[in-house]
């Protein structure tokens, strides 16, 4: 007679358990978006002429694609958590961008000088710069929290038309023209920049920051009192909360990351982009529905926003590599999101 296998030793209660652990890891939706990511990696490896998608030279320019990305979701992965919207992150992009760059080009010496590459300033520009975005960045945040939570406005319809506001003032300032003579020291010393010759410097910036966001939103009280509030505004306040100034933190740090986003762009490229960044409110939206924070507040997921990023920028790589028309990756997201939502829509209906 043969020996029982380690299945048939497991007890009733073992088994219920591993499937209850598993119900459980079904039911999140950033498990199935890791699954469609993890997919993506091995088609794309397998089928991209030479195996040329799988290669570290590769997976790190993916990542250096996503890293301004990652932080435009992981702020709207706060604000749709507290059920709320913000679809001028584009618009605060450029403004902060071409402010930083005026700054710096205003800054870092004569116009003769700066137009000749020369920039004696350099080093007080680049601060100043740096601190102009991320002030810019903040103040239209703060902005728009304050029309939403004085005016009593849906965070929807106020950014809607911020969105035009900030890139109105963005034309005037430039007359509808990028911002020449960045100095290039931003592109070589920190954009193409490598710590210990592996990790790009705007990754390592992006990833630190969306570790310290995880904790925060995981950890503390700031991040249960963000879900609080989108769960159920009334409890909220009848817990104690102040839900206008914590709206106001929430806005605020959607607008300090889009002036982080804003640098990255700039000493990436070394010019600002006015006619870029259309679609970047959609994109991050998607990002975090993606990985599985609700649209309806209540629920977000740092790790889920994380995958949920990579995934569009997976998708156009590979169509780039395998020489198709990278545009295929919004009808292909468009189809992911409405998956994401139905998936969201299908738990939170078990739940009640």
């Amino acid at each position: 007679m043969s020996a029982p296998s380690h299945e048939e030793n497991l007890s009733p209660l073992a088994h219920a358990d591993r499937s209850t652990w598993f119900s459980r890891l079904c039911e999140h939706t950033a498990f199935w978006m890791l699954l469609i990511l993890l997919g993506l990696v091995f088609v794309f490896s397998l089928i991209s002429p030479n195996h040329a998608f799988f290669s570290v030279s590769n997976f790190f320019t993916i990542a250096l694609n996503a890293s301004q990305l990652v932080l435009l979701a992981a702020g709207m992965t706060f604000l749709l958590g507290s059920r709320e919207f913000d679809l001028s992150v584009g618009a605060n992009v450029v403004l902060s961008s071409i402010l930083s760059a005026k700054t710096i080009t205003g800054l870092a010496g004569t116009p003769d000088q700066v137009a000749m590459g020369d920039y004696p300033n350099l080093t007080v520009a680049i601060i100043a710069g740096v601190a102009v975005a991320l002030l810019t960045g903040t103040l239209f945040g703060l902005i728009n929290g304050l029309v939403v939570t004085r005016l009593k406005i849906s965070s929807f319809l106020v950014t809607l038309a911020t969105t035009t506001v900030g890139l109105g003032i963005a034309l005037v300032i430039t007359h509808g023209a990028n911002v020449p003579d960045i100095p290039r020291v931003l592109q070589i010393s920190f954009a193409t920049n490598k710590i210990f010759g592996v990790i790009p410097l705007p990754v390592a910036v992006s990833l630190i920051i969306v570790c310290v966001l995880w904790y925060v939103l995981s950890k503390t009280r700031f991040g249960t009192h963000t879900l609080a509030l989108g769960s159920s505004p009334n409890a909220a306040r009848r817990a104690g909360i102040d839900i206008n100034t914590h709206s106001l933190y929430l806005f605020s740090l959607m607008g300090l990351l889009c002036g982080v986003a804003a640098v990255l762009d700039i000493s990436r490229f070394a010019t600002t982009n006015i006619g870029g960044h259309q679609t970047d409110n959609l994109q991050a939206v998607a990002a975090a529905v993606i990985g599985g924070t609700s649209l309806f507040g209540g629920i977000a997921s740092m790790s889920g926003t994380v995958i949920g990023t990579l995934i569009p920028v997976v998708l156009s790589t590979g169509l780039v590599i395998m020489g198709l028309d990278s545009f295929y990756q919004l009808i292909v997201v468009g189809l992911i999101v409405i998956v994401a939502v139905y998936i969201d829509q299908r738990n939170r209906q078990r739940s009640v």
